[in-house]
């Protein structure tokens, strides 16, 4: 998929967060890392035959103190690791889209068990 269409992909994703939630979406940055470089501090820490899809880095908002963080949350997107997963576009649109909204809840505080048992 080129690139134009997954940010759009991505943005599509984002405008169908509920409200209630969007709405709590601050001082946080999505990026998309086309060629799925990972830091060496996650690869060290990654479980044997797992790809890593997206990540959350920051403080989960049940986490922060009273004060806003002066750096904003980042998710990174692998769109590499993605499309390596999917089969078809209709597959990496519901892997983007599965992955995204499972690095959001992360920035709402919830842990892997959590979204395992939600679907993410």
């Amino acid at each position: 998929m080129e690139i134009e269409k997954f940010e759009e992909l991505i943005e599509d994703v984002l405008k169908n967060v509920p409200e209630k939630f969007k709405n709590k979406l601050e001082n946080l940055s999505i990026e998309i890392d086309q060629y799925n470089i990972l830091p060496s501090e996650v690869i060290n820490k990654k479980p044997e035959n797992k790809i890593i899809l997206a990540l959350y880095h920051g403080v989960p908002l049940t986490k922060r103190s009273q004060g806003k963080p002066l750096f904003p949350d980042k998710i990174t997107i692998y769109k590499k690791a993605l499309e390596s997963i999917s089969n078809s576009e209709q597959d990496l649109i519901k892997n983007t889209k599965k992955a995204v909204l499972h690095e959001l809840g992360h920035y709402f505080g919830l842990n892997e068990k959590t979204l395992k048992e939600l679907g993410y």
